[in-house]
């Protein structure tokens, strides 16, 4: 078995044996708690690495880019609304998500180490990121209002550059 993290493949396997376990679950014998816990706690700390480190020229591309696609796809989603071409169940749970996804994104850029010469550009982009949070949530408590639904449409199409 293998889990992709941090856009890398990480065998499973080789993490349990490297620290000396030889089966964490197969047949009808399961593995200790103890050795359970061990492995959550290794794939913790992996998964914990992926949003860390300094933010880098290629780390903002990225990250402009995740937001700008997320303003989209909200804008998408608004439109939708908007026509009376979604339910409000899904325009509530999808704006919630993508909501979720951008205030996570808004913090990270907002506490994360950047390199000296694009520190203004990564807090500027944070700050996008939370308006864009702010926006989906206006969506995600009206979710078949279709007025709210064209002003969200507008401001996330602004907000993405979406065409």
């Amino acid at each position: 078995m293998r889990l992709r993290a941090c856009g890398l493949f990480y065998p499973v396997a080789a993490a349990a044996t490297s620290v000396g376990l030889k089966s964490v679950g197969s047949g009808t014998h399961r593995a200790p708690v103890r050795t359970r816990a061990l492995v959550l706690a290794v794939f913790a700390v992996l998964l914990a690495g992926c949003n860390g480190g300094t933010v880098d020229r290629h780390a903002l591309t990225n990250d402009s880019a995740t937001v700008d696609s997320m303003a989209c796809e909200g804008a998408l989603l608004a439109h939708d609304v908007a026509r009376g071409k979604t339910t409000a169940f899904f325009a509530r749970e999808q704006a919630n998500v993508l909501r979720i996804q951008s205030s996570n994104l808004a913090d990270a850029l907002a506490k994360r180490k950047t390199l000296a010469s694009i520190e203004e550009k990564v807090r500027a982009k944070s700050r996008d990121a939370a308006k864009l949070s702010a926006t989906l949530q206006r969506l995600h408590d009206h979710p078949s209002d279709r007025g709210v639904a064209t002003s969200v449409e507008q401001q996330l199409t602004e907000l993405g550059g979406c065409t």
